[in-house]
């Protein structure tokens, strides 16, 4: 499997590159009232507005730092119907593809708060990977990708 590896915390992190649509530069964000400190905000891209997670914030509590290999990683989550709907993620260090070994299939522990962390790299460097479909709860989900 491919990965697009990140970095949060000091710590790295990987996302199938199936679950990519683009990487872009990062881009200012227009901010939004009244949700989760980690939605870094939204922006327009081919037309539709795409609403964006700080990765960094969200995994590390701290917000991602403005470098250059900072890109915003649209990807696919699915809306409160199911259907795929664009989400921009802001990652730090997010320039490298590598080809991943084995994934192991648990980290040995719970983190019920976080159920968008999967299993670690059983080779190689370690990195943990990111379950897209679980970076978002249902009432934030309703509340970013509202159903027309």
């Amino acid at each position: 499997m491919m990965v697009l590896t990140f970095e949060a915390n000091g710590q790295k992190y990987g996302l199938d590159v199936l679950q990519i649509v683009e990487i872009l530069p990062a881009v200012p964000l227009r901010r939004l009232s009244h949700v989760p400190e980690y939605v870094a905000g939204v922006f327009r891209h081919r037309g539709i507005t795409v609403p964006v997670i700080d990765l960094s914030l969200l995994i590390g509590g701290k917000p991602a730092t403005p470098l250059l290999s900072t890109r915003i990683v649209v990807v696919r989550h699915p809306g409160p119907s199911g259907a795929g709907r664009p989400l921009g993620l802001l990652a730090e260090h997010a320039t490298s593809l590598n080809e991943a070994g084995s994934i192991s299939t648990s980290t040995g522990f719970s983190a019920s708060e976080a159920p968008f962390l999967g299993g670690l790299s059983a080779s190689g460097e370690m990195v943990q990977y990111l379950k897209v479909e679980h970076l978002l709860p249902l009432e934030l989900r309703e509340r970013l990708f509202v159903e027309d």
